[in-house]
């Protein structure tokens, strides 16, 4: 995560960086004493946080925040100020938020859990990147895996839904073939679908993801990046991505959504 602090005082501006390196110490943080200085930094525009204070010369941090959400609409402004008068005027530019002096880690690592763009995070090189919030999709390096049938998908998705655990051919056909009548038909594809699995999986490298053993199928949670998994293990991140949609494609997802709602 990129983070720029903007304060045009020397004394505020170390303690809001000290503040931030406490709250977030793997951020990458770029210390600026003007809003002149912060817009001709060279990657102005690739900041995923700024925390500005208002009140300073020449330009203020309110001109500051819409120069920088013109290079960047998804950077997360959060103003950092001795007053409060201007929170109205940072509201209507639809800032992050808003901390009143003197900062502290803890405010800081406050607004970082709850920010209103998700900052972005390099996509690990080893790992299948799944999205479970909203519709379901599944990359590598950057590219939506590839299968010669939707169908394959589902059945990976349900696969991760199951968290690792290795599960029965027909728990999977139950799951993704409610109708019984088409028993026969769906045990069938159901083969030809993880046959397709394997190859998608091989095809990018990730082989190793599938855990395959007679009449059962599974996947190694070891080798994804899932925000649904990450979720559960408290993530701020993933918790704020998460909107009340999950696998929305799916109709057996439902159970999931709502032990997620409870």
């Amino acid at each position: 995560m990129r983070i720029l602090a903007v304060d045009d005082k020397s004394m505020p501006l170390k303690v809001l960086v000290r503040s931030i390196g406490q709250a977030a110490p793997e951020a990458d943080v770029v210390a600026c004493s003007s809003a002149e200085e912060a817009l001709g930094h060279p990657d102005s525009a690739s900041f995923d946080v700024a925390f500005l204070d208002i009140d300073m010369p020449v330009k203020n941090g309110i001109e500051l925040a819409r120069d920088l959400k013109r290079l960047n609409p998804r950077v997360n402004i959060v103003f950092a100020t001795g007053y409060g008068e201007f929170m109205s005027e940072a509201f209507m530019l639809h800032s992050s938020g808003y901390l009143m002096k003197p900062i502290t880690a803890d405010a800081v690592a406050a607004e970082l859990e709850n920010l209103r763009f998700d900052p972005a995070r390099p996509a690990p090189s080893d790992k299948l990147v799944v999205h479970c919030f909203g519709d379901f999709e599944v990359f590598y390096d950057g590219k939506p895996l590839d299968f010669e049938r939707a169908k394959t998908k589902e059945v990976l998705a349900y696969l991760v839904d199951r968290q690792g655990a290795v599960v029965s051919l027909r728990e999977i056909e139950a799951a993704l073939w409610e109708d019984s009548t088409q028993a026969q038909v769906s045990s069938s594809y159901l083969r030809t679908l993880v046959s397709d699995l394997k190859h998608a999986l091989s095809a990018c490298g990730m082989s190793r993801a599938l855990i395959k053993r007679y009449g059962e199928l599974g996947i190694d949670a070891d080798c994804l990046a899932c925000d649904y998994y990450d979720y559960l293990a408290g993530d701020p991140l993933a918790i704020n991505r998460w909107r009340g949609e999950y696998m929305s494609q799916y109709s057996w997802a439902e159970a999931t959504k709502a032990s997620l709602l409870a």
